[in-house]
């Protein structure tokens, strides 16, 4: 069993921006990620890392979970991790994603580098990133390289731009299953959603994608703006009703087991073992959280 728990929102934060960094506690995401990558001009890379201890110092002062999304060139990757206090981050993000055995490799000296500042080996979390083609169709090997990696997560506007085709249920959902099956034989947590995370406009439309991802099998999702940070939390958060649920479901298995059964009924429904499975997964969840 992986010993990490996924957050349900990322929201990125670019790691050289003092202005959002100081406010990132207060937008409401369970995870920050500083970001070295996208938001990050080129000639910025190095001014960026420089300013990644004051930043992840700053918000672990605010007891804010904090993630690194690096860089997936080898010659900004060598200068990221080593810039990383190991302390204080929860998990890498990995972009583009393509092969177990980068994976394996960036493992390899992430030991390394948490042996040298005396961390507790194993203590980083990893997330790639699938964003091509390539990656998508290795996803499972990358799923299963490392008992790192906590979660999988869609970076739709990279593959989209591959696939020659826009940001859209229709390009996207087949990937997304593909993920939620992945992600669920690994045991890991399956991030994003058949869309656009460019898209902060238009809240319905985003509302609408979470909620597919969600009943997908997805848990939680990236954000790019702290407005889409509310809605991720509240389409990836069990309401009361269905943790209700969940207690009947688990106690009323526990009333038939002392009578010798292994099935149960509840409003008109059966319930059997993986219904029951299901309804611990939605208490063990809620109490993470």
């Amino acid at each position: 069993m992986r010993r990490f728990h996924s957050s349900r929102s990322y929201l990125f934060i670019p790691a050289n921006r003092a202005d959002f960094i100081a406010k990132a506690h207060l937008r409401g995401a369970d995870t920050i990620v500083l970001d070295l990558e996208d938001s990050i001009p080129q000639d910025q890379k190095a001014s960026a890392r420089a300013q990644l201890p004051e930043a992840v110092s700053i918000l672990s002062k605010h007891q804010q979970a904090v993630a690194i999304r690096v860089n997936s060139d080898l010659e900004n990757l060598s200068a990221d991790l080593p810039a990383i206090d190991f302390h204080q981050v929860n998990s890498l993000l990995l972009p583009k994603a393509e092969d177990a055995s980068v994976v394996n490799y960036i493992e390899t000296y992430i030991a390394k580098l948490e042996r040298g500042q005396q961390c507790e080996e194993g203590s980083t979390a990893l997330i790639p990133m699938i964003e091509t083609c390539r990656g998508a169709l290795n996803m499972r090997a990358v799923a299963n390289a490392s008992p790192r990696v906590i979660a999988l997560t869609l970076g739709s506007e990279d593959l989209s731009n591959e696939l020659g085709a826009p940001p859209t249920p229709d390009s996207l959902l087949g990937i997304c299953q593909q993920m939620a099956l992945i992600s669920g034989e690994a045991g890991i947590a399956a991030l994003g959603f058949p869309g656009s995370i460019g898209e902060i406009d238009d809240i319905e439309k985003l509302t609408e994608q979470l909620s597919v991802a969600k009943r997908l099998g997805f848990s939680g999702a990236l954000c790019v703006h702290p407005v889409q940070v509310a809605e991720v939390n509240q389409i990836f958060t069990f309401s009361a009703e269905q943790k209700q649920w969940a207690e009947r479901v688990v106690a009323a298995m526990a009333e038939a087991e002392k009578q010798g059964l292994g099935v149960c009924k509840i409003d008109g429904r059966m319930i059997d073992a993986p219904v029951v499975n299901l309804a611990k997964q939605i208490l063990k969840t809620a109490t993470v959280e």
